[in-house]
């Protein structure tokens, strides 16, 4: 997926500002070929000993080089101007976000990060929410994508390698708190990646730009269904973009408020899909669509209103921000 950032957030301009999009057209299914991913990011350094644990790479494309990274041009300030969290470095445009594809651990419960996914994100709302989880539950089907920040044009090799994944295998304490490997790992993965294909048959004698935009109807359908089964089971509440998003307030843990903010509209890359290569084979398979959902986890500091605006005084004076993620729901078309 060797894309700037910076540009797909000017298209995200571009394309963003119109009403909710409909769950018209086929439905959706999970793309099995890409897996699920989870996007890991850790500020620490450690070394394999009977705590930490490496875990193996996985190979995602013929022409991978073990020691180099999977995915080597997304900018970070690109992603970060789409509302990623990750850290920032000094001198705009100079640093590069770098991922390669690793192993989900196996002493990583898959059955607990499906559960975490599903749940917090109202996946379990959806009629298919059940089939994603227990798909989701086969660790099979899941790769962790190790980030790592380093200047732009850093290149990788034998002597200077790709840092290694390394994980706890046992309980860790982390500024005087007690983590288990799996909340070690849950609370360093910035984004999640779900890949999405149309539930039907491709049609036959498409042309190329005709299976692009086929292919980008089951994350269309996805984002119809989200945006219904949100609008159902939370409350609405205002927001600062209300021409590019929706926001939904859901009901957590006492003392706590979660918000999910859903683009009016998925990103559709009909005209560009060529400049937008996957990591799997970058010269036939490409990015064809991309839905960002928002997930904020706040702690409540004083009383708030149920209808209270995300953007309000009143919501930023009585909640502090604790958690944000990002899941993207993509689709990719593959040419012959």
């Amino acid at each position: 997926m060797r894309f700037h950032l910076a540009v797909l957030a000017a298209i995200a301009t571009l394309v963003c500002f119109s009403a909710p999009a409909r769950a018209e057209g086929p439905a959706w299914a999970v793309d099995e070929k890409l897996g699920f991913h989870f996007a890991f990011l850790d500020s620490g350094e450690h070394s394999a000993d009977d705590v930490w644990k490496s875990v193996p790479a996985v190979k995602v494309s013929p022409d991978a080089v073990p020691e180099a990274a999977d995915i080597t041009n997304i900018d970070l300030d690109g992603i970060r101007g789409l509302d990623f969290m990750l850290p920032s470095r000094p001198a705009p445009g100079s640093f590069t976000f770098f991922l390669k594809f690793f192993e989900f651990p196996a002493w990583l419960d898959a059955g607990a990060a499906a559960d975490r996914v599903v749940d917090r994100y109202g996946l379990n709302l959806l009629p298919e929410g059940e089939n994603l989880r227990k798909w989701m539950s086969n660790r099979d089907h899941l790769r962790v994508k190790e980030g790592f920040i380093a200047p732009t044009g850093r290149t990788f090799s034998a002597d200077s390698p790709y840092p290694a994944l390394i994980i706890p295998q046992k309980d860790v304490t982390v500024n005087g708190l007690s983590m288990t490997p799996q909340k070690y790992f849950d609370t360093r993965t910035p984004f999640l990646s779900v890949y999405l294909n149309p539930a039907e048959p491709e049609p036959t004698g498409l042309s190329e730009n005709d299976r692009a935009v086929w292919s980008g109807k089951g994350v269309i359908a996805f984002h119809g269904a989200l945006h219904e089964v949100y609008s159902r089971n939370y409350t609405i509440v205002k927001g600062p973009e209300p021409d590019a998003f929706s926001y939904f307030r859901v009901s957590g843990a006492s003392g706590t408020v979660t918000i999910l903010r859903l683009p009016l509209k998925p990103l559709t890359f009909e005209a560009n899909w060529r400049n937008l290569p996957m990591p799997e084979n970058p010269k036939k398979v490409f990015l064809s669509a991309l839905l960002l959902i928002y997930r904020y986890e706040y702690i409540l500091t004083g009383p708030l209103d149920d209808a209270a605006a995300v953007d309000s005084p009143e919501f930023t004076a009585a909640t502090k921000l604790v958690d944000a993620q990002v899941l993207e729901a993509g689709s990719v078309v593959r040419q012959p």
